[in-house]
């Protein structure tokens, strides 16, 4: 379980610093001459986007702690749940929806058996 918690983490990396990369530096991003509103709104969310992709760093050094995996999945996993729910109500970009959606159930699964891998 502790190598798919790693293996979560990593795959969290991946995903947002993609989504990262091309939010802050898309057709409407950062390196654009006119910066438009729409842009704006998306170099945000690629900035936060970075944010929550840093989480690999910051419970790297104690991911076998119960008390530093728990929160941390949680965000994660409320993240990945908020935003498959964001993009589900938008309605046109299913991909998201079913990415953002599979990395919350995973980290519901791992948050409910946390107790089975990690060090209390």
């Amino acid at each position: 379980m502790k190598k798919l918690f790693t293996t979560y983490l990593v795959l969290n990396l991946f995903l947002e610093g993609i989504a990262a990369v091309t939010l802050i530096g898309a057709a409407v991003g950062l390196f654009t001459i006119a910066q438009l509103e729409s842009g704006t709104w998306s170099m945000n969310y690629g900035f936060a986007a970075i944010a929550i992709a840093s989480a690999i760093f910051w419970v790297w050094p104690h991911r076998s702690k119960r008390e530093a995996v728990g929160p941390v999945l949680g965000i994660l996993l409320v993240f990945h749940a908020f935003v498959s729910v964001s993009f589900a109500m938008q309605g046109n970009q299913v991909s998201p929806v079913v990415v953002h959606g599979i990395m919350a159930l995973l980290g519901i699964f791992l948050y409910a058996r946390r107790s089975e891998w990690c060090a209390d």
